[in-house]
């Protein structure tokens, strides 16, 4: 399965969103905690900063990501399927992992198969006819 280069490039771009997503809502909520605790000190309303400017605007984000990493699921899996040229085992366990993990597995998969033009040696199929030896003599 061939992808362009274009493509590989927003496929990066949505699968890095989508992996450092998390860290960026954890640092929101952070800062949201200590806005409030400050807001306190000053004897000022906490919700009339809160809930318009930073909970609406993450609430939206957290929605429209959700449905990307859907998309992406949905990509990544498809690609497993179809890519024969990889390693069975490996492409198996990545899929797999994209339901369970899949901040860790979306990038491994697009940087092993997906972003180099050929996979690397270790990550393709072995032929039917060929055997595999841990022994290298």
């Amino acid at each position: 399965m061939r992808i362009s280069k274009p493509i590989k490039i927003l496929l990066g771009f949505l699968t890095a969103w989508v992996t450092l997503l998390p860290m960026i809502f954890i640092a929101v909520w952070f800062s949201t905690m200590f806005l409030i605790i400050g807001s306190v000190e000053y004897l000022t309303a906490p919700e009339n900063l809160v809930v318009p400017v930073i909970f609406f605007p993450t609430f939206i984000l957290i929605m429209c990501s959700s449905f990307l990493q859907l998309g992406l699921t949905a990509f990544y899996l498809t690609h497993v399927i179809l890519n024969k040229t990889g390693n069975d085992i490996l492409r198996v366990v990545l899929g797999i992992f994209v339901f369970i993990f899949p901040y860790i597995a979306m990038p491994v998969y697009y940087f092993i198969y997906i972003l180099p033009e050929y996979p690397p040696q270790w990550a393709l199929a072995v032929g039917p006819g060929q055997m595999v030896s841990v022994d290298p003599s």
